[in-house]
């Protein structure tokens, strides 16, 4: 089994791996699986966020889903399940037990392939199945997953039209999470020298990938102990039409003081069980 003690003890090789590898294999994200125990509840919730929710496809093993989709092929789902039926449904059933909360990461990785090489070179093996693709040796990772970025034929424009003018999910900010940063250098994302901050203080350590910043905060940045996942930041067009959705629906917001960033954010209990930042890039990016 491969575990926390392996990759940490990896820290070393992480920064010569870091300047060797030349094109990162993980490009970006691919959706954050967001369990809810009211999924009509949290219909209510994310629209009064702004977002278009589609609905999600039955399932034999009983979860239902929405997905707040967005031109780039990335995704908020919000997910729920009642009676556990397999052990998908039963481990979302033991997460649902704590409360509502990002369950899942989703990181893009165009070629499975070459991201399977990368990962043999450190020890790690990629098991595909599906279309997606998880590295089950280590238990500390098991929340984690590989993805294309599959679109779906029942995608239509107005499934993207966000009234808050939402059009990708561009970061995740992680706390207590050290393997994950050390597997995020060893994929080839590269260290940022600047460092990011939100409502909860700011980064350890961020990552940029082609496509995403990956965030990694203090473990004392967990909404709920235990959860490493504890934000997610969708750029947006407009922060206006931000402030007019969230004023008209009457959803508290904060714009994080000392922060060189042009953000808002809704804190976790408006967002079930995560900071959702609001961000709006500026135009020379």
């Amino acid at each position: 089994m491969i575990g926390r003690s392996f990759l940490a003890g990896m820290a070393l090789a992480v920064t010569v791996t870091v300047v060797a590898a030349s094109e990162p294999v993980v490009r970006g994200l691919d959706h954050i699986p967001l369990a809810v125990n009211d999924l009509e509840a949290s219909r209510a919730d994310f629209e009064a966020l702004g977002f278009v929710l589609k609905p999600g496809r039955p399932h034999e093993n009983g979860l239902r889903n929405l997905h707040a989709k967005f031109p780039d092929g990335t995704e908020i789902e919000l997910i729920t399940v009642g009676a556990a039926t397999d052990a998908l449904t039963l481990r979302y059933r033991g997460w649902l037990n704590i409360g509502d909360g990002p369950a899942f990461l989703g990181l893009y990785a165009p070629d499975f392939g070459a991201l399977a090489q990368r990962l043999t070179r450190s020890g790690l093996t990629l098991q595909v199945s599906g279309g997606l693709g998880i590295l089950s040796e280590s238990i500390e990772l098991q929340h984690l997953f590989f993805a294309h970025r599959q679109r779906s034929t029942t995608d239509l424009p107005e499934h993207f039209d966000h009234v808050n003018t939402a059009y990708g999910l561009a970061g995740v900010w992680l706390a207590g999470a050290e393997v994950e940063l050390n597997l995020l250098a060893l994929l080839g994302a590269v260290p940022m020298r600047q460092a990011r901050c939100g409502p909860f203080g700011a980064s350890t350590t961020a990552f940029s990938l082609p496509e995403a910043e990956l965030v990694f905060l203090p473990a004392a940045a967990q909404t709920v102990p235990g959860r490493t996942i504890v934000g997610a930041t969708v750029v947006v067009k407009s922060l206006e039409a931000v402030r007019r959705i969230l004023h008209q629906n009457r959803v508290r917001h904060i714009e994080a003081p000392g922060c060189d960033r042009d953000s808002i954010w809704v804190a976790p209990s408006a967002a079930h069980g995560m900071w959702l930042e609001f961000h709006r890039r500026p135009a020379s990016r």
